[in-house]
């Protein structure tokens, strides 16, 4: 990973809340709190907050920010200091949790100078915390195996409904990439929010990406200052975008010693560029692994697909990340001598090897989806969390490449992501489409939308036979093929599973297709080769009957349908909808009945097309048997919440077109 950005408080608390109350690596506690301290003044800013009436600003909330305050400067030196400030009305003490506690980060080049706390209760009591209350714990043990990075936590004393708490963080150090971005809103109301960035030398960029909600109080050439006022929370809802790009927020670059200040996506690649690429240097060891791999290849693009296939499977994923190694790479040569590295160092690696082929690629930070995603409108290289390679494709090879989904036929740039220990080349992980990547040329960034994979070429095709007994009981025989990222999810599905795990997994997934559903057989293949499509077969057997009536009964003939198409209720969403990558499902089925028994009829064909998608349903009868096919495709991965009803009405369609029932009885 790019080491996130992780400065602004509020931010803090949205994000890694939760991570900490579950169970990060504690590296080491003070004592048990004992009995809370009363404290005999409180800090002038808490006691202004205090006499604030919010009259009925926040009804309803948790709780709610009456203020809050983040002074960040910088000296010409390029050391900096933040002080955080925040002071936070209790309305629903279980429910404000989440918000009862002051975190600071810190690592090798940033320090948390002091960390405080206080309660103020309904009737005036003061309490304050004590060393005591200071809990330290490892800040990415999910991701890095090896960091320094470590936040500093208080869980603020004594809160209860009615009360006023507050904490004040100061952290000073060095930012390696000259530059931070500050959260303005929460999930909760802000009365109040301050943001005040000052570099007393050389030059000060900053960039909105809500600026209708907040007013610029002063600027200058080497300060600024930002307020809001009266802001509602921001709802959290299922599957939204990244919670970061839904707040307000203040990118700020600068440069303490002169005019450098990142100020285009142009200035921001050519500023990265010496630190990413200073690792990519050739070394006689991978020149002959290159070799070795390319021996037997009959084309380039076979030679530049066995390189990929040694850093994405040979190479295992491991973060170190110590002081800058959260954002340079380890030189080439010690990733490929042992065999671990973090993304941007098998990224490096693999740029390594491709100038041992003759093509040159080039470092491409990216904003994953779902968690930073860079804004277009933003140049800042505060919102990368991930790195790749962008490699410009020649004429002569475009030809071998242009049916790749990862590949732009615009800026003729093929995407490859060494990370990724499932996906072939040419396909990249849902998390890099989509979305967008800084490629850093040495003399300039350039920043470009990842291609997202077409539908046609992602998803499942089922193809399904029915044999059903005069009383609706029968056994289905069904074969699933994957494509696309739907592939990889079932290559990374099917490691390291027992055959007791993989039985269990397809006896759930038969359990609400028929009426006490069993299990008969199982079986995969094309597991063993990430470049091979999955193929699943599997039968069962059960009752397919869903009513009855004298001497006939219904069944639902696409008894697939549904499978990935849950009903959408009607609750309006405030947030826009994230569906993933694009991807389809073909089901074809052919239903075979007694010689003896008919379907009184079939539905007319179905053909609906959305800006959402399209729905295709075909049946034919001819005596005994049944044919249906049901093809369902989305061709967008996010619905604004202005859409959300219109696509409500498209997916639940496809789910009543899937649900139609036919009636078999005896022939006359």
């Amino acid at each position: 990973m790019i080491r996130k950005s992780s400065s602004s408080a509020s931010s803090r608390r949205a994000i890694l809340a939760g991570a900490l109350l579950g169970g990060l690596a504690i590296i080491c506690a003070g004592a048990s709190v004992g009995p809370l301290v009363r404290a005999a003044s409180v800090p002038d800013w808490l006691a202004t907050a205090r006499q604030v009436d919010l009259a009925h600003f926040g009804d309803g909330s948790a709780a709610v920010i009456v203020a809050a305050s983040t002074d960040f400067s910088v000296d010409a030196t390029g050391k900096f200091q933040s002080t955080e400030r925040r002071a936070i009305r209790v309305l629903n003490v279980k429910a404000a949790e989440p918000y009862l506690r002051a975190i600071g980060y810190e690592n090798t080049d940033e320090s948390v100078i002091s960390i405080q706390a206080w309660t103020i209760s309904s009737a005036g009591r003061v309490l304050e915390s004590q060393k005591k209350d200071l809990i330290t714990a490892a800040a990415y043990a999910q991701f890095e195996l090896f960091s320094d990075a470590r936040a500093k936590i208080v869980n603020i004393p004594g809160a209860e409904d009615g009360a006023l708490v507050g904490y004040e963080v100061v952290r000073s150090g060095h930012l390696p990439l000259n530059g931070e971005r500050f959260v303005l809103e929460d999930e909760i109301p802000v009365r109040l929010g301050e943001l005040h960035v000052s570099v007393p030398s050389g030059s000060l960029r900053w960039f909105a990406n809500h600026p209708e909600r907040m007013e610029v109080v002063s600027q200058a050439p080497t300060a600024a200052s930002f307020r809001i006022t009266n802001r509602p929370g921001i709802p959290r809802e299922d599957n939204a975008p990244p919670f970061r790009s839904l707040t307000a927020e203040i990118f700020v670059n600068y440069d303490a010693k002169g005019p450098a200040a990142v100020a285009s996506w142009e200035d921001a690649g050519r500023a990265i560029h010496p630190l990413l690429s200073g690792a990519e240097k050739p070394a006689p060891e991978i020149a002959t692994q290159v070799e070795s791999l390319s021996a037997g290849q009959a084309d380039l693009l076979s030679k530049l697909n066995a390189s990929y296939a040694f850093v994405s499977r040979q190479v295992r994923y491991v973060a170190v990340e110590i002081g800058i190694g959260g954002f340079e790479p380890h030189p080439a040569a010690d990733v490929f001598r042992n065999r671990y590295g973090d993304c941007k160092d098998k990224a490096t690696l693999l740029l390594t090897m491709l100038d041992h082929l003759g093509l040159r690629g080039y470092p491409a930070l990216v904003g994953t989806r779902g968690d930073v995603e860079a804004d277009p409108s933003l140049p800042t290289l505060a919102t990368f969390d991930h790195m790749i390679v962008a490699l410009p494709v020649s004429a002569d090879l475009q030809p071998a490449v242009e049916h790749l989904s990862s590949y732009d036929s615009q800026s003729h740039i093929l995407w490859i992501d060494p990370t990724s220990e499932t996906d072939p080349l040419g396909q990249l992980p849902e998390m890099d489409q989509g979305v967008f990547a800084l490629i850093s040329y040495p003399d300039r960034g350039d920043l470009r939308r990842i291609p997202e994979i077409s539908p046609e070429k992602n998803g499942v095709d089922y193809q399904a036979t029915l044999r059903l007994g005069a009383d609706g009981n029968g056994a289905a025989t069904v074969q699933a093929k994957y494509v696309g990222s739907w592939n990889s999810r079932r290559h990374s599905f099917y490691r390291n599973r027992s055959i007791e795990d993989l039985r269990k997994g397809f006896e759930q997934r038969v359990a609400p297709l028929a009426n006490q559903a069993v299990l008969k057989q199982a079986s995969y293949s094309g597991a063993e080769d990430n470049s091979t499509q999955i193929v699943e077969n599997f039968v069962f057997a059960g009752d397919f009957t869903s009513a009855s009536t004298g001497d006939s009964w219904f069944f639902q003939p696409l008894f697939l349908s549904g499978i990935s198409v849950p009903e959408i209720g009607p609750r309006p969403r405030t947030l826009p909808l994230e569906l993933g990558t694009p991807y389809h499902r073909k089901s074809e089925y052919r239903i075979e009945l007694p010689a003896d028994m008919r379907v009184t009829g079939v539905p007319q064909n179905t053909v609906t097309q959305s800006e959402f998608g399209s729905l295709e349903v075909e049946y034919s009868l001819q005596d005994n048997v049944v044919v249906a096919t049901e093809t369902l495709s989305f061709a967008v991965s996010r619905i604004p919440p202005e859409k959300y009803d219109a696509f409500r009405d498209f997916v639940n369609a496809a789910r009543r077109a899937g649900q139609i029932r036919l009636r078999a009885r005896k022939a006359p």
